[in-house]
């Protein structure tokens, strides 16, 4: 049964690298809501905690189990019949890892999930549409390892979707399915893109990720209609695992905010200027007002202006994480130096 979770040949050699004698059970986490975790081995779902100690020694959330992760726990029979939690020994090497700065100003990364092959990103036919926020999402992917998929959900509330569609296309070099979950088309290539895999639903509050899973899977998630002012509604409240015999998908609340946590160069969003870029004059082009740039002309101002400002962003958010490492580092020292109390 756990092989419907994504378990295999890689994960067993891992699980016995730091649990030879298999004296823990290894499960995946499948939701996460304020601290608190759930996981399943395929057959049954149960609570499952960390110790003290190793919530307390993480230095960020990225130490700590999010939705996708496997664990291994023990006392895991206990939990299933109802005898409390069982407990997170340790989390396996992670395929891949999706994480994007928290919200508001703290410079602190936020996970969103761990071991995803796909992400989903939809977008509506309505309002909604923002390729410069498309442009995020592609990075934030990129970044991860994770392969991007972008999807115009809605396509029934527009004559002609055609235009947005291009739209879309000219975001980045990525797939483009349209969709509609009145007339289903869409569907199964949707259904395609998580066949023996993980995929994650990513996008905006209201355009329609809970709708799409309840077709995709039967989730049974609470669904709202489109508010007057053609802005969707938040429904998800906690990121969450659902398992489906051709593969696993993972629903995510809407981002109100999608500020990468960068780790690297803005490039992987921007494969055409990246590719363009070998063409330029001076290796170190801007793409500014450098002669002999082979990007300003070849790329479109407003797509050129996202580029820009994504680079600006990347540049601000690497001095403040490198600041906060650097404070994180201190506090740690002195915590280690200081006596202990003396109570």
């Amino acid at each position: 049964m756990i092989a419907l979770l994504g378990w295999d040949a890689r994960w067993d050699a891992e699980r016995r690298a730091v649990d030879a004698d298999a004296a823990l059970a290894p499960v995946r986490i499948v939701a996460e809501h304020r601290g608190a975790y759930e996981a399943s081995d395929g057959a049954a779902t149960a609570s499952v905690e960390l110790t003290g100690r190793a919530f307390h020694d993480a230095d960020d959330k990225r130490a700590l189990p999010t939705v996708g992760d496997w664990v291994l726990v023990d006392r895991w029979a206990a939990a299933v019949a109802g005898g409390g939690a069982a407990v997170i020994r340790e989390v396996l090497p992670r395929r891949t890892f999706l994480v994007r700065k928290a919200a508001g100003e703290a410079t602190a990364p936020q996970p969103l999930a761990a071991n995803v092959d796909v992400g989903v990103v939809m977008t509506s036919a309505n309002a909604d549409l923002s390729p410069a926020r498309l442009d995020r999402y592609v990075g934030l992917l990129r970044d991860a390892n994770i392969e991007p998929v972008l999807v115009l959900s809605k396509v029934d509330l527009v004559a002609d979707a055609e235009p947005l569609l291009a739209e879309l296309q000219a975001v980045a070099p990525v797939p483009v399915i349209a969709a509609s979950t009145v007339s289903g088309s869409g569907l199964d290539a949707l259904r395609a893109l998580a066949a023996g895999g993980t995929a994650i639903l990513l996008g905006s509050s209201g355009v329609g990720k809970s709708t799409l899973l309840n077709l995709l899977v039967g989730a049974g998630q609470e669904t709202r209609p489109i508010r007057d002012d053609d802005r969707g509604r938040h429904t998800t409240t906690r990121r969450e695992l659902f398992v489906t015999p051709g593969g696993l998908w993972i629903d995510t609340p809407g981002l109100r905010e999608l500020a990468q946590w960068m780790e690297r160069d803005p490039e992987p969003a921007f494969d055409d200027i990246a590719a363009l870029a070998v063409q330029c004059k001076f290796r170190d082009c801007r793409h500014r007002d450098e002669p002999g740039c082979a990007v300003r002309d070849a790329v479109a101002a407003d797509r050129l202006a996202s580029f820009h400002k994504l680079a600006a962003e990347r540049a601000t958010a690497s001095a403040r994480q490198a600041a906060a490492r650097r404070l994180a580092e201190t506090r740690k020292a002195k915590l280690k130096r200081s006596p202990p109390s003396e109570d």
